[in-house]
């Protein structure tokens, strides 16, 4: 069966536990159905069977003990998973992330999974212990009522973290590669991870083919073929998304962001941002600075 919780669609906690015929009516066809996952930062860890998934374009077949994380710009699917499977998933949305994370000791980035290698980490049966004793904190406040949720469930979800990072500071970043990539799903690869890095900055599927050492042309027929976007389309992706967290930081103007973001003026940035949302910077910044 799978139990789910929401929290102001900011924090989402799964449990996934083995179906029997009581849960569902053609266990099989379920099984097989191909989903998708809500585009947040996700961690999973598994505690029996196994699964199959695509991570922006890759399989990969994660089993018992095993961590799994997906970036917030991650296109994943679910393929398979076997009749005994059962497994945790705790994902958060940037700005919730961002929130919890604001008065808080920095956590470096090199802690976490890097993903350019393999979205993946065999875990201790210690570790695994560890992190299910956290994410059960999650799921019992959100579960229930409490005067101070919110912060409970921040407070929860960085001690979900410092559990995590302080597993993969045990392992001094080595990473385990699960299988070779051809060609062009290397290329893919590193075109988002190029997106990651840069997107504030440069806008222009140009600059990113002439890093990947192809042509503009090739990397939009693969991206089309493969994923069935634009170059354009990712890069617009990750430039909304950054624009959403600044927006969310009050201490900076629209005019500051429009800079940050390399937007020519306010208004090219404010054209942009409402084409690919439907509502305007300012807007955008009312709505979520109002009471809920």
């Amino acid at each position: 069966m799978i139990e789910g919780y929401s929290f102001n669609d900011n924090l989402l906690a799964v449990t996934i536990s083995p179906f029997s015929r009581g849960n569902i009516e053609d266990p099989k066809a379920a099984k097989n159905a191909q989903g998708t996952i809500e585009r947040m930062m996700g961690f999973m860890f598994i505690i029996a069977g196994e699964v199959e998934m695509s991570i922006d374009y890759a399989n990969y077949t994660f089993r018992e003990n095993h961590w799994v994380e997906f970036r917030p710009t991650a296109e994943v699917r679910l393929i398979r998973y076997s009749e005994n499977f059962s497994a945790c998933i705790i994902m958060a949305s940037e700005s919730f992330i961002l929130d919890t994370l604001l008065d808080k000791k920095p956590i470096p980035v090199s802690h976490f999974v890097d993903v350019r290698e393999s979205p993946h980490l065999e875990i201790t049966d210690d570790e695994l212990e560890a992190l299910k004793h956290s994410a059960d904190r999650i799921l019992y406040y959100m579960r229930r009522e409490h005067h101070f949720k919110k912060d409970m469930l921040h407070n929860t979800f960085y001690n979900f973290v410092l559990e995590a990072s302080n597993i993969f500071r045990s392992r001094d970043g080595v990473r385990k590669q699960l299988q070779n990539l051809s060609r062009k799903e290397a290329i893919i690869r590193d075109f988002l991870m190029l997106v990651d890095q840069h997107a504030m900055k440069e806008h222009n599927p140009s600059f990113y083919s002439g890093k990947l050492c192809i042509s503009t042309q090739y990397l939009s027929i693969i991206l089309k073929e493969t994923t069935g976007n634009t170059a354009n389309y990712w890069i617009a992706k990750k430039i909304i998304a950054h624009a959403k967290i600044l927006l969310r930081t009050p201490n900076m103007t629209i005019k500051e962001i429009t800079g940050t973001l390399n937007f020519a003026d306010q208004s090219s940035f404010g054209k942009f941002f409402k084409k690919h949302t439907g509502i305007s910077p300012k807007k955008y910044r009312e709505d979520f600075s109002t009471p809920r």
